[in-house]
């Protein structure tokens, strides 16, 4: 494999991004033990990582090279590693395929090398941005970055992205990082915005590439058979009694791996489909766009199992009348 696999990670111990690295990076090794692993981290970042005792050298062991950039701790740290993200092109040397941490690798990326163009990337949400559950969401957000995404076929998901090292990408990023940061300075502290904004205003030099090499857990179900990357995203995270899509999207989970280390979800490692949740649901349609709207998360936000038994009880009622009546 000639492509480099690329991490970046800003992280502290008030989050769990060292963790969901350190798991995504495992995966990455156990499955293609000759590929070269880079990380890209900002030097506060480096600095907690050798304080974090033995986990400290059996993480470093993982990555080829680490390669920490001067960035200002003062910075939010989201700032930091958006920084960092969109200028990997300029930090990195050589093909790299890039991957968000909050990622399995389940078997081997070197068909990577094959692909063609500068730069590829996974439709978000595997669908056309026509059909994107959130594109009212997205419009405005790209609106605020003071771009119109209306006539985008594709909206790209930045968790997977591969570049060659060539004038053509380094023009790409150099792009996503002046459109990020204009962005930022309004309020907009999203990058796939950007992401969008750079591509399309370079003629949409980034390529779709098949689902299975970026496969976003909700959205991607008919990706999972051949899924070579399993994206779970790190924000799915559910609150209360509510059940986890996935195991590493449970705090608790993350919590058990800081303080045992990547073993503690090693059968998840071997096999990404054992950290589904036991008991879920597809949802297409009507149905999907539904969970969606404010009317779906009010009520959602009030449900508490029995709470609704007096309700459902009386619809109960009405069915039964309507048919009787008929």
């Amino acid at each position: 494999m000639k492509t480099q696999l690329l991490y970046v990670l800003v992280s502290g111990t008030e989050d769990y991004y060292f963790e969901q690295a350190f798991v995504s990076a495992v995966s990455a090794r156990r499955t293609n033990p000759d590929a070269r692993i880079v990380l890209l981290t900002d030097t506060a970042t480096d600095a907690a990582i050798g304080a974090r005792g033995p986990q400290s050298g059996e993480f470093r062991a993982l990555f080829d090279r680490i390669i920490p950039v001067a960035l200002d701790a003062a910075l939010p740290a989201m700032k930091r590693s958006r920084l960092l993200k969109t200028g990997m092109r300029d930090y990195v040397d050589g093909d790299f395929l890039y991957l968000d941490s909050d990622t399995l690798v389940a078997g081997p990326l070197d068909g990577i090398d094959a692909v063609p163009g500068p730069l590829a990337a996974c439709a978000d949400l595997h669908c056309r941005f026509a059909d994107h559950p959130h594109r009212a969401a997205t419009l405005s957000l790209c609106r605020k970055a003071g771009f119109d995404a209306s006539g985008e076929e594709v909206y790209f998901n930045g968790g997977v992205m591969l570049a060659r090292d060539c004038p053509q990408a380094k023009e790409f990023f150099r792009r996503w990082r002046e459109f990020y940061l204009e962005g930022y300075d309004r309020g907009l502290h999203q990058d796939q915005p950007a992401l969008a904004h750079a591509n399309a205003s370079l003629g949409h030099p980034l390529q779709q590439l098949p689902g299975e090499w970026n496969c976003q857990l909700q959205y991607g179900v008919r990706y999972l058979g051949s899924a070579k990357i399993v994206h779970y995203v790190c924000t799915n995270v559910s609150s209360g009694e509510e059940r986890k899509l996935f195991v590493l999207n449970d705090p608790a989970v993350l919590q058990k791996v800081r303080s045992e280390g990547p073993g503690a979800v090693q059968d998840v490692i071997v096999d990404p489909f054992r950290g589904l949740a036991s008991c879920a649901r597809l949802s297409t349609g009507d149905d999907l766009h539904f969970f969606r709207t404010r009317r779906y998360r009010w009520l959602r936000s009030r449900f508490r199992r029995g709470r609704f038994s007096l309700l459902e009880f009386l619809l109960k009622i009405c069915d039964h009348l309507k048919i009787t009546k008929i």
